[in-house]
C-alpha cells in the first residue's frame, strides 16, 4: 500500500479507488487509519457527534414503502431505514441494478421531515464472508447509488458480533474504511445497540460523526429496554469521547446544541460507569 499516495487523495478530495479500499483494509496500522478517516470526519462535522432522539422505520419492501410512508409519517416516524448489501431484500434489488429507481421513487414520495438512512455493510454470525474485496464491494456499491441517485444523509456501518464475526478493532476498521470510501455521505453513525456504547464511543474517533439508537428521558423506560440509552447517558457517552453533543432534525439540522466536554473531567480519573 502506497500510504503517502492515500494521504495525498484524501486531502485533496480524490476519490479513492476499489483498490485503495482493498488496501485500506489490509492495512494493520489502525492509529493511522482511524486518523486519516478522523481528517475526513472533522472537516465534515468538527467537534459535534449528533444524535436524534427520532422514531425510525425499517424499509424491507420498497415498493410496500412507498405507499406506506404516508402513514408512517402520520405515526410520527422520522427516519425510514434502507438496509443494503445483505444480499437479500433490498441488497437483491441493488445486485439487479433495480434499486436506484426504486429508492428515487421513495425518496420523491418523502414527506418534509422524514429521511432515508442507509443502513450498510451488514456482516456477521457463523457464515460471514470478511474477504475485503466483498466489504468494499458493498461500501462501492452504496457509494454508487448515492451518485446515481443521491438522498441519504448517512449511513451506517453494520457488522453484527457473533462466534466469527467482527471483532472490536474490525468494527472500527470498517468504520474508517466506509468514511475514507464514501465521499458522497455526508454523516457516519455507529449504532451502540450493534457493537457495544464503548466501541461506538470509540467509532467517534474512527470516521463516525453521530451515536445511533433508541433514547429515551428516564431510567425506568431504559431498565425496561437493554438497547436504549437515557438522554442523559448519551450526553455523557459522547462528552466522554471528547465531542459537542448536537441534537439533529431529520435532515441534519441542530435541534438543541449542548456543552462539550469538561477538559478537567477528562484530565482526572473518574468512576467507571455500569
Amino acid at each position: 500500500m502506497d500510504a503517502a499516495d492515500i494521504e495525498r487523495k484524501v486531502r485533496s478530495g480524490e476519490r479513492l479507488t476499489r483498490e485503495d479500499g482493498i488496501d485500506l483494509y489490509g492495512c494493520d496500522d489502525l492509529a493511522w487509519l482511524g486518523g486519516l478517516a478522523h481528517e475526513v470526519r472533522s472537516r465534515h462535522s468538527g467537534d459535534i457527534a449528533y444524535f436524534a432522539a427520532h422514531l425510525p422505520q425499517d424499509v424491507t419492501d420498497l415498493d410496500q414503502a412507498v405507499a406506506l410512508t404516508p402513514r408512517w409519517a402520520a405515526d410520527g416516524v422520522t427516519e425510514l431505514r434502507l438496509v443494503t448489501g445483505t444480499g437479500t431484500g433490498a441488497g437483491s434489488e441493488a445486485e439487479a441494478g433495480g434499486l436506484a429507481g426504486a429508492v428515487r421513487a421513495l425518496r420523491d414520495a418523502l414527506p418534509e421531515g422524514v429521511a432515508l438512512t442507509a443502513y450498510a455493510l451488514p456482516y456477521g454470525g457463523a457464515d460471514a464472508p470478511v474477504d475485503p474485496a466483498q466489504l468494499v464491494g458493498r461500501v462501492l456499491r452504496l457509494r454508487e447509488l448515492q451518485d446515481e441517485v443521491g438522498g441519504f444523509h448517512v449511513a451506517v456501518p453494520l457488522l453484527q458480533d457473533g462466534p466469527r464475526g467482527a471483532t472490536g478493532a474490525e468494527v472500527l476498521k470498517a468504520f474508517a474504511v466506509a468514511r475514507l470510501l464514501l465521499d458522497n455521505v455526508e454523516h457516519l453513525a455507529a449504532d451502540w445497540a450493534l457493537h457495544t456504547e464503548q466501541t461506538a464511543q470509540l467509532a467517534l474517533q474512527h470516521g463516525a460523526d453521530e451515536l445511533t439508537g433508541r433514547v429515551v428521558d428516564d431510567e425506568s423506560a431504559a431498565g425496561q429496554d437493554a438497547d436504549a440509552l437515557t438522554r442523559e447517558d448519551l450526553l455523557v457517552a459522547i462528552r466522554d469521547a471528547g465531542f459537542r453533543p448536537v441534537e439533529r432534525d431529520a435532515h441534519y439540522g441542530a435541534v438543541r446544541s449542548h456543552e462539550g466536554p469538561d477538559p478537567q473531567r477528562r484530565e482526572t480519573p473518574q468512576p467507571m460507569r455500569v
